[in-house]
C-alpha cells in the first residue's frame, strides 16, 4: 500500500527526488539559523537559488533562531514547489512530532493543498526509517483528522527502497474511523 485517504486527503509514499517534487510546498529539515547543512537541505537550497538563503536570513534577522519543533516558510525559488517549509527537528521523538505537526499547520494555514516531506529525522538526527515513520505517519493522520482545512495531499518522499518499505509497513497499519 502506498497511499490511504482520510477525510478526502491522500497520504502517500513515493520513491524519488524531493528536490524535483511538484507540490505546493516541500518540507526540509533545518538548523536553528536556517543555514545550509545536511545533504538534502544543501541540494534543495542549491537548486532553489540564492534568493532562498536571503529569505532565510531575513527571517533570522527578526527571530534570532528557529526553536526546535517549529517551522518557517519561504518561497520555492527555482524549484517546481511554490514554497519551502524549513522544519526544525530535535533529537527526540516528541520534537519530530512537533516539527511535523507545525509544518502541516503552517502549510494548511497558508491555504496550500499539497506538500511533500522527506523522512525528516533520518539524515540529520539519525533515527532509523521505522522510528521516523512511526512518528510522522500517525502525526499526519492526527492532523488531518483534527485540524485540516486545505490539505488534499500529504506525501512522503523516500530516497531508498528499504526506507520506503519501512514507511509502507507503518502506513498499511493505519486504520481510519468508520465514520470517514
Amino acid at each position: 500500500m502506498n497511499q490511504i485517504t482520510i477525510n478526502n486527503t491522500i497520504i502517500e509514499l513515493f520513491v524519488g527526488d524531493l528536490v524535483s517534487a511538484q507540490y505546493d510546498a516541500i518540507a526540509i529539515p533545518t538548523n536553528s539559523r536556517l543555514l545550509p547543512s545536511g545533504t538534502l537541505r544543501c541540494r534543495v537550497l542549491k537548486k532553489a537559488g540564492h534568493k532562498i538563503q536571503l529569505e532565510c536570513n531575513q527571517i533570522i534577522s527578526k527571530k534570532t533562531n528557529i526553536p526546535i519543533g517549529s517551522a518557517v516558510i519561504t518561497s520555492g525559488g527555482n524549484l517546481d514547489a511554490k514554497f519551502i517549509v524549513h522544519a526544525r527537528n530535535g533529537h527526540d521523538q516528541k520534537k519530530l512530532m512537533l516539527a511535523t505537526w507545525n509544518s502541516l499547520r503552517l502549510i494548511d494555514n497558508k491555504g496550500l493543498n499539497s506538500v511533500a516531506f522527506p523522512p525528516m529525522s533520518i539524515e540529520v538526527i539519525g533515527f532509523n526509517a521505522k522510528v521516523c515513520a512511526g512518528i510522522m505517519i500517525p502525526t499526519i493522520q492526527k492532523y488531518i483528522l483534527e485540524k485540516n482545512k486545505n490539505l488534499k495531499n500529504v506525501s512522503i518522499c523516500l530516497e531508498t527502497l528499504p526506507d520506503y518499505k519501512e514507511f509502507e509497513s507503518i502506513l498499511s497499519n493505519i486504520t481510519t474511523p468508520n465514520y470517514l
